[in-house]
Formats: structure tokens, C-alpha cells, sequence
């Protein structure tokens, strides 16, 4: 590495690094070893990520390929309306193509067993390898990062116990953890559905029409009251939008949905309604992701549409809507130069052998 001399301080030079790419920062590591500190800092990297969030960047999923072998994820951008598949491709790392959840720019994905995991950062390509003791073929899944601890932790919850993984120590921490509360695993695993992560626990849907979530500050889970007005729905779905927790329930009526967004915290129980989707005969829907200020919705099941909530208008998206379109909901694309942080395990002392002289 090169002497730390500069004529710019340390927080301009901070200030530039943070608008770069990760493909540049992880060359600009080597520059200096103070670059090389300043990059790697815990707070640097989350203050990164929420950039990435909040910039165009977000336009940009992530959807299996599955016509190539090995299998390949594409990248597609939505543009002046029209989806567009950018010429980059990356490779599901170890054949695992399978996406479970994702927090923060890291994805885990599985393989047909549902016994070996990956934990995954497409933008770095970076990847580890984490095996379960046992086959988790009928559990739920959830990943999420302790705003305590900075420890990313992945969940593995089963019929009667959950697993936790610590990337910080890079161990499960808990393999057959107990519920606190009887039938939280058997609501979990008949939803059979993919933990959310916001704002730094796992949620999901537990019995079609309660919220139960994993706090991994004391790594419980827990129930989370829903709206009121959601009562009534026979059943409520959750979504990630905008990095909040959101909720939207179908009524008897089925010309309207009901989208409500969780305050920020762990802790918060206060919601408001974010938005009403009406329209004559709305048989499915499902909202993937802001772009601006309209949103973008799947509806028929086939049929990808912008909306936008202050002109109660929709817009058809052309272009190639057929990678979003799969069972596997889209993944965002997020710059993220985080990789679970390794903690240097101490070196293990060599006894001696004594000598023994005649």
C-alpha cells in the first residue's frame, strides 16, 4: 500500500468513496492503508448501503435465469417504463439457485434439500457455505442484521425448534431452541413462506392472517399486531417497500386492497395507511417495489403495471417483464460491500513433545 499522504481531509475523501461502486471501492482498499481502514469501518459500510437504498440503484433487480447451466442471475432495470435485461449475468455461487430471503444486499439461497445454505453478496460475488445439521426441507427461513451487535443472523425455523446462525462467530449459535409460545413453528412452517427482513428483524406471515417476527437482539420470536382495519381480511400478505415493514389484505369485495406501512423500530407497533388499490374484478395482487413515486404491481397474476397512488392511475410495463414473472418474487439489487465479518479465531498452541534423554 502506498504512504497515507493526502491533500484532502479525511472526511472529503470519505464523502467521495461513499458515492463510489463496490467493484471500486474494493480495488481503492489497496491505495492506503487509512483508505483501507476508512472502507472497511462498520459505519462506513452502513452508511454505503443506505445510499444504495435510497439511489437509482434501487430500479435494479435480481431474477433467475433458469434456461442457462450453470444457473445465472440477470440483472433488469425498469426504465421510461419498459423492463430492460442489462448485460450481466452472474453465477448462483456452489449451484445453489434457490433464494430464501435477503437483508441488506446479502441473499441466502439453498439447494434442493434445504440442507446446505449459501450466504451470498452478488455485488462483491462473495459467498459462504453454511450447513445444517439437520434437513429443512418444510422449515421457514429468515435473515436479518442485530442493529445491536452489527451480526448478521440467519433463522431456520422448524416445527418444534429454530436454529440461529451467527456470521460474527460463524457458528449456530442455538440448533434446537425451544418456542416460548406452543404452535409459533407449526404456524411458521405451514405458511411456507420466505422471512422479510426490515429494519433489523425477520417477519412473516403465521397462519394466514397474524404478523410473528424474530427479534435477534434476544433471539425470541414474537407476535406483531396488525391494523385494525385488516380484521376483516381473510388473509394479509407482507412486503418490503421502501426498507418499511408493509401489509395488504384482500376484502370479501375484492375491488379494493389495503396497503398499511409499520413505523421504523423494532419496537414500534403504530401503522398508517399507505395507500388503497382499487379497481372492478381485482382478482390477485401483489406490489413489488417503488420506483419514484408509483409503484410497481403484479395483477392477474401475469400482468406487471405501475401505479400511482395520487392519480389513481395504471400503467402497463412493456419490455422483459417474463424474468419477473416466475414463483420467485424479484430480488432488489443493492451495493453492498458488507461480507459476514470474520472474528480471527486465536491460535492454538503447539505442545511440545519432551525429549526424553537416556
Amino acid at each position: 500500500m502506498a504512504d497515507d499522504k493526502s491533500d484532502l481531509p479525511p472526511e472529503i475523501i470519505e464523502i467521495i468513496l461513499s458515492k463510489l461502486s463496490v467493484k471500486s471501492l474494493l480495488r481503492f482498499k489497496s491505495v492506503s492503508k487509512s483508505w483501507n481502514t476508512m472502507i472497511t469501518d462498520p459505519v462506513f459500510v452502513q452508511n454505503h448501503i443506505r445510499r444504495s437504498k435510497y439511489s437509482n440503484s434501487t430500479n435494479l433487480v435480481l431474477c433467475l435465469t433458469y434456461e442457462t447451466s450453470p444457473f445465472q442471475f440477470s440483472m433488469v432495470k425498469l426504465e421510461d417504463k419498459k423492463f430492460q435485461t442489462l448485460p450481466v449475468e452472474i453465477e448462483a455461487p456452489f449451484g445453489c439457485e434457490s433464494v430464501l430471503c435477503f437483508c441488506e444486499g446479502m441473499i441466502l439461497l439453498t439447494c434442493g434439500t434445504r440442507q446446505r445454505l449459501v450466504l451470498w453478496n452478488p455485488s462483491t460475488r462473495t459467498a459462504e457455505k453454511l450447513w445444517h445439521r439437520f434437513c429443512c426441507s418444510d422449515a421457514a427461513f429468515g435473515l436479518c442484521r442485530d442493529p445491536n451487535t452489527d451480526d448478521f443472523k440467519v433463522v431456520v425455523a422448524d416445527w418444534y425448534y429454530y436454529s440461529v446462525y451467527s456470521c460474527k462467530k460463524q457458528s449456530w449459535i442455538t440448533m434446537k431452541e425451544e418456542y416460548e409460545i406452543e404452535g409459533y413453528g407449526e404456524g411458521l412452517v405451514d405458511s411456507r413462506s420466505a422471512g422479510l427482513c426490515v429494519d433489523g428483524a425477520s417477519y412473516w406471515v403465521w397462519k394466514r392472517r397474524k404478523i410473528i417476527y424474530y427479534d435477534p437482539r434476544d433471539d425470541k420470536f414474537k407476535m406483531l399486531q396488525k391494523p385494525e382495519k385488516l380484521e376483516d381480511c381473510k388473509r394479509i400478505f407482507l412486503v418490503n417497500l421502501r426498507s418499511s415493514l408493509c401489509v395488504y389484505g384482500y376484502f370479501c369485495a375484492a375491488t379494493k386492497v389495503q396497503i398499511w406501512t409499520k413505523e421504523n423500530g423494532i419496537d414500534s407497533n403504530s401503522w398508517k395507511e399507505l395507500m388503497t388499490v382499487q379497481c372492478d374484478m381485482l382478482e390477485y395482487l401483489r406490489p413489488l417495489f417503488f420506483v419514484e413515486n408509483k409503484i410497481v404491481l403484479e395483477v392477474y397474476h401475469r400482468i406487471l403495471v405501475s401505479y400511482s397512488p395520487s392519480e389513481k392511475k395504471f400503467e402497463t410495463i412493456e419490455g422483459d417483464t417474463q424474468l419477473l414473472l416466475l414463483e420467485m418474487a424479484p430480488v432488489p439489487y443493492i451495493e453492498s460491500f458488507y461480507f459476514p465479518i470474520e472474528e480471527p479465531k486465536p491460535k492454538r498452541k503447539r505442545k511440545r513433545k519432551l525429549t526424553v534423554v537416556d
